[in-house]
């Protein structure tokens, strides 16, 4: 018998895959189930996983180990702009990354049997349809070291498919890269952006991009203009008419002047 509280705050939705894998030990899915509770964003390190997990950095190391190996975690050494290591980044994926094994059972040769249900089968196939779509989606997420996979971050990909295609979710993902704003919240104001302008394909992007650039060299332009400065026609004139005047020997006259002084 199990006893479960009413889910209105506090809680984390899992995918219960690794709950099931055999591979993994307990420890291992205690750990994991722990990881993905937090925050997408949140910073993992072995020492602060030791202390929480109160098993011993030792025995903490060998269970990331293990979930490494299982393809449930990535581990990253960090390199600074001098080319030398840092600290260590952890990426936790709630499916695991490793290949399936292939079966090595004896496939039957008897006919299997078939459930005629057309709305099951409908429902199946759309099912499909929105898992590929997302994992597509979400693999590009993850892969560029946006988060880990939750139900709140599928949920608000499967929401802007909807709205948008594949592509066009996938390549807010790219601009929030060449920005290094690894950000979903950054992806979503991308998207909500195009929904405002009413874009809505690959190419109205590219025509809003060229309407951008234009304005921009625009302003810069007109910027250009206003700063050049007017040089009024004075001051051109202004040599010309020096050079018009007459030249004043000051030593002639001041010798005509103490000559009419000695005179008196």
């Amino acid at each position: 018998m199990i006893y479960r509280v009413a889910k209105k705050e506090n809680y984390v939705v899992l995918d219960k895959a690794f709950l099931k894998d055999e591979q993994l030990s307990w420890k291992a899915k205690g750990l994991l189930a722990y990881m993905l509770s937090l925050p997408d964003d949140w910073s993992f390190s072995l020492a602060d996983l030791a202390i929480r997990s109160k098993c011993g950095r030792e025995a903490t190391a060998k269970i990331l180990d293990e979930l490494i190996e299982a393809g449930y975690l990535q581990k990253v050494q960090e390199r600074g702009k001098d080319g030398k290591y840092g600290g260590v980044e952890f990426f936790v994926y709630e499916a695991s990354k490793r290949a399936a094994i292939p079966s090595t059972v004896v496939p039957s040769t008897e006919k299997p049997t078939l459930l005629n249900n057309n709305l099951l089968n409908n429902q199946l196939l759309k099912d499909k349809d929105d898992k590929e779509s997302t994992n597509t989606a979400y693999h590009f997420y993850v892969q560029q070291g946006f988060g880990t996979q939750t139900a709140y971050i599928a949920s608000k990909i499967r929401h802007w498919l909807t709205i948008f295609s594949e592509d066009m979710v996938i390549y807010a993902m790219k601009l929030a890269v060449v920005h290094n704003v690894l950000r979903w919240r950054y992806v979503e104001s991308i998207l909500q952006n195009w929904c405002n302008q009413n874009i809505k394909s690959l190419a109205d992007i590219a025509i809003d991009q060229q309407r951008f650039q234009a304005r921009k060299q625009q302003v810069s332009s007109h910027s250009k203009a206003r700063r050049r400065k007017i040089i009024p026609q004075w001051f051109q004139q202004r040599d010309q008419e020096q050079e018009s005047r007459p030249t004043i020997d000051f030593a002639a006259e001041r010798q005509k002047i103490l000559a009419l002084l000695r005179s008196e």
